[in-house]
């Protein structure tokens, strides 16, 4: 294998295709973000990457809280269209025919036909250039029980949806679990 060295891009991927819901259940907004990660198992945390000018950024900063939705992939034409136009001219549950649903813990409404609503705290901000970091604390999970298999989620029944260089992806075939390779060998 010969590789060839390119120009520095965001070379992590593919990235979950998320939706974001912020703000309260009477003044609500969504954005599509790619750019989220787990950062800490305990207590659990993640981070979203999210650009100042974004009408989500404030409204998170001003409710301390928000709510990471995972969407299905035969969902991608919303997903996509929540990430193309702003909440500032659109309710985007309403364009995209999204039901809200109030959340366990948080102020931020969960996305109903999302299958996973993961409630977070905004433990802090980060600014790290184009784009700033926000941590959040998980302090609820809330998974479709239809997908539910040994009290996880199956995502042989979820229906994930990724996002990678502009294009969106479904997840695949299983080829592996945690400790498989240490099953045939001497170690």
């Amino acid at each position: 294998m010969r590789k060839q060295d390119v120009p520095p891009f965001t070379a992590l991927f593919p990235n979950p295709a998320l939706l974001v819901s912020c703000g309260t259940f009477e003044n609500p907004n969504i954005i599509t973000i790619a750019w989220a990660s787990t950062v800490c198992r305990d207590p659990p945390m993640v981070s979203i990457a999210m650009t100042p000018s974004r009408y989500s950024y404030n409204l998170i900063l001003e409710n301390k809280d928000f709510v990471i939705n995972l969407p299905r992939a035969s969902d991608v034409e919303k997903v996509d269209l929540c990430g193309n136009i702003s909440g500032r001219n659109h309710s985007k549950f309403d364009v995209c025919d999204f039901t809200i649903e109030r959340s366990t813990k948080v102020n931020s409404p969960r996305i109903k036909e999302c299958p996973i609503s993961i409630e977070c705290y905004l433990d802090k901000t980060i600014h790290i250039g184009s784009h700033d970091l926000f941590i959040g604390q998980i302090v609820n999970v809330a998974i479709d029980s239809s997908i539910l298999k040994n009290n996880a989620p199956d995502l042989d029944n979820m229906d994930i949806l990724v996002y990678t260089q502009g294009q969106y992806y479904a997840i695949g075939d299983i080829i592996g679990s945690y400790g498989f390779s240490l099953k045939n060998r001497n170690i």
